[in-house]
């Protein structure tokens, strides 16, 4: 069959048609193809999209896709960065024709999205806590210690409801930390990088670390020095943390 479609990796502004020298997912070769102030990464393909019954192969097309994006970051500043399968296919006109006419009609778009990721790159930033740790830690609280001390002389029937009111009282402390350590942590955060999304967690740690705060952090490289210092002292505070990246932009893209 024809290669009669574009699969496209991302945008980069630079308005011209030009070679890459990269190959891309299953060794297609990669180029430039141009409208206007932007150009598209692309390889010519089929009209479907790729898929493998093989899942380590699916995997190692993701992994092509995501380092074509990490090289076009070097070598334009910066990448507008599309998903897996985003396929540009021909219809009434070709697929050129297609992909050129999106670029052109979507200028003022990609011109903004352009300005948000030139020079920066997304990062993913993942706290625990130690849950066990702050339960211990609220044993010195003056209403917990009245509570406790009262035990002692009540009947069994009232030492099991004030047991109760125990438990209520430290999971209240605890859960009263935990947003002071969350607000605390994010403020820092939010001082050095340029844009942060609360994220979801696919990273876990040991089951007794609990996930205090997941985010994703646009940066420039600079303040990326400024931020592993401030995951350094929560380190040393007693709190686990996880810095992935680099990767494409790609949640600060999605939210345009």
């Amino acid at each position: 069959m024809l290669n009669n479609a574009f699969y496209v990796y991302g945008i980069v502004k630079f308005g011209l048609d030009l070679d890459l020298n990269e190959e891309g997912l299953t060794g297609k070769k990669v180029h430039l193809l141009s409208a206007g102030k932007f150009s598209a990464i692309v390889h010519e393909c089929e009209e479907k999209a790729y898929t493998d019954e093989n899942p380590e192969k699916i995997k190692e097309m993701i992994i092509a896709h995501n380092r074509i994006l990490d090289k076009a970051m070097k070598d334009f500043a910066g990448v507008i960065p599309l998903s897996f399968n985003t396929i540009i296919k021909s219809g009434e006109n070709s697929a050129r024709f297609n992909l050129k006419k999106w670029l052109s009609a979507d200028e003022e778009k990609l011109e903004k999205l352009w300005s948000k990721v030139k020079g920066k790159k997304e990062y993913g930033i993942r706290v625990y806590y130690d849950k066990e740790k702050l339960l211990q830690e609220t044993s010195a609280d003056k209403e917990i210690k009245k509570i406790e001390k009262d035990i002692e002389f009540k009947t069994a029937g009232l030492s099991y409801l004030l047991q109760g009111k125990v438990k209520s009282r430290k999971q209240e402390l605890v859960q009263n930390k935990v947003n002071e350590l969350k607000k605390e942590f994010y403020n820092q955060i939010k001082k050095e990088a340029e844009e942060t999304i609360f994220s979801p967690s696919k990273i876990y740690l040991e089951e007794e670390k609990v996930l205090l705060l997941s985010l994703s952090v646009l940066v420039e490289e600079k303040q990326v020095i400024k931020i592993k210092e401030i995951l350094g002292e929560k380190e040393k505070a007693g709190l686990p943390c996880h810095l992935a990246g680099p990767f494409a932009p790609y949640s600060f893209v999605e939210r345009g």
